[in-house]
């Protein structure tokens, strides 16, 4: 009865085209990549069972499979690990909630409510987060990663994130020590907020380690790309990742643009830039001075920006609540 997959498409409320597709830099080979969001039944919010995450590599519900034949590559968030994620900036949760219209594959009236305030989430921790990503894609470009400098890198990445999460767990022992107060004193409150904003940052810096273990592993099992092209045959053939080096231009001006606009613009308006570079078109030396430039510009964006250092949490909280509450009613399904 719960197993995921037998009611995992009921409960959908939000399914979007990710990655090229999304971007607008997809090519007649490309993979196709799925994202979304769901809502468990009950025993999972109320009962034992519990649900974070769906993952397939091999997922077929979606218009253009019969034409194609080409199984998407697909997470389905559980709605409170999407809204924690989200919370925080995520880059690719943000890029689910501010997928162009034309790309929205499913949103019914639960889903809309989650897009329509999308915008509580748009912070300045975009600095931390797409510049992060957009750093770690930096890293990328030459790095062809020999197997025993891999599993080197992977267990200097385990040893980090034991020490992080060692921390933070310290952290959250202060912070629980603080509450146990009859009564605090304004220093008190900003000591414990400066304290969260800790914890903040450290999630943000496992939630690379993460991304960067899952690409380092990837690249030892020689990529997961159907198509022509591998990473390492891309440094093979134009001296350096081409594909890092779209991924890192695009997020600096993502990046940028949220911070200075308060916007997210997923299907790219510079998708012939990056295109060019996709197929190699600027030397290595042009990518990084261009990316040395934007770190600049995001740090400048970051200094200057109207957007609140993390979202309201209580409206946030609330959203949550009513979206729950909400999928409840059956009209919410049939819409």
């Amino acid at each position: 009865m719960y197993e995921v997959e037998k009611w995992l498409e009921d409960r959908i409320i939000l399914k979007v085209y990710k990655g090229s597709h999304a971007y607008g830099t997809n090519h007649a080979n490309s993979d196709v990549d799925i994202g979304g969001v769901c809502i468990p039944p009950k025993p999972y919010l109320y009962g034992f069972y519990s649900f974070e995450q769906y993952e397939s590599k091999s997922y077929t519900n979606y218009p253009g499979y019969k034409k194609t034949g080409l199984a998407a590559d697909t997470v389905i968030y559980g709605l409170h690990k999407f809204v924690k994620l989200a919370f925080n900036c995520n880059p690719n949760i943000i890029e689910t909630l501010f997928t162009d219209r034309t790309h929205v594959l499913h949103c019914n009236s639960l889903g809309r409510m989650l897009m329509d305030n999308r915008h509580l989430f748009l912070t300045r921790r975009a600095r931390h987060t797409f510049g992060g990503y957009a750093f770690s894609q930096l890293r990328r470009l030459t790095n062809k990663l020999p197997m025993e400098e891999s599993k080197s890198k992977i267990s200097k990445l385990t040893e980090t994130e034991k020490n992080l999460q060692t921390y933070a767990v310290r952290v959250e022992h202060k912070i629980t020590q603080y509450f146990q107060k009859e009564q605090l004193t304004r220093d008190d409150i900003q000591y414990i907020l400066n304290l969260r904003s800790e914890l903040a940052s450290v999630e943000q810096r496992l939630a690379a380690i993460e991304e960067d273990r899952a690409e380092i592993e990837r690249l030892m099992r020689g990529g997961n790309h159907n198509h022509h092209g591998s990473h390492a045959g891309l440094i093979e053939k134009y001296g350096y990742d081409v594909k890092h080096a779209m991924h890192l231009i695009r997020l600096l001006h993502m990046g940028l643009e949220i911070l200075t606009e308060g916007e997210c613009r997923v299907l790219r308006p510079d998708n012939n830039y990056l295109m060019a570079i996709r197929y190699g078109e600027f030397t290595l030396d042009h990518i990084k001075q261009e990316a040395g430039k934007l770190f600049s510009l995001l740090d400048e964006a970051y200094a200057n920006s109207e957007l609140p250092d993390s979202p309201d949490a209580e409206k946030v909280n609330q959203l949550l609540i009513d979206i729950t509450e909400a999928n409840f009613a059956d009209a919410a399904w049939k819409t």
